[in-house]
């Protein structure tokens, strides 16, 4: 097991024995998560955007939460952590435009010889 694995392990297990003790378990009946599935939420941290995205599920009796951001990764996340801005989802990125087409232009033959503006070719 990691560091970070084992960290957030004793976390877990700390956070359900606070709740334990004190006798409401976050994310029950009586104290419903913060987010819902399917909102739309920023995660800023100092001042800084880093997560957008969808949220995908809550994790009961903790602040965690899953989290499906624009390319379809998935991340777990603590709302403890972070700061959780929930907003209408953005505006869909605008569609390339195919570029205009460029007007043919007509070729004309070239000729070896002149042709004056009388139609002839003669220089007298």
């Amino acid at each position: 097991m990691s560091i970070v694995n084992r960290d957030l392990f004793q976390a877990l297990k700390t956070q359900a024995s606070l709740a334990q003790a004190f006798g409401t378990l976050p994310g029950s009946q009586d104290e419903p998560h913060a987010l819902k599935p399917g909102e739309f939420i920023e995660a800023w941290h100092n001042g800084r955007l880093y997560h957008r995205g969808t949220v995908v599920k809550t994790v009961a009796g903790t602040d965690l939460f899953w989290l499906q951001d624009e390319t379809g990764s998935r991340r777990l996340l603590d709302m403890e952590s972070m700061e959780i801005v929930t907003g209408d989802e953005p505006a869909p990125a605008p569609a390339t435009q195919a570029p205009e087409p460029t007007p043919t232009a007509t070729v004309t033959p070239i000729s070896a010889y002149p042709i004056f503006r009388d139609g002839s070719q003669v220089i007298a």
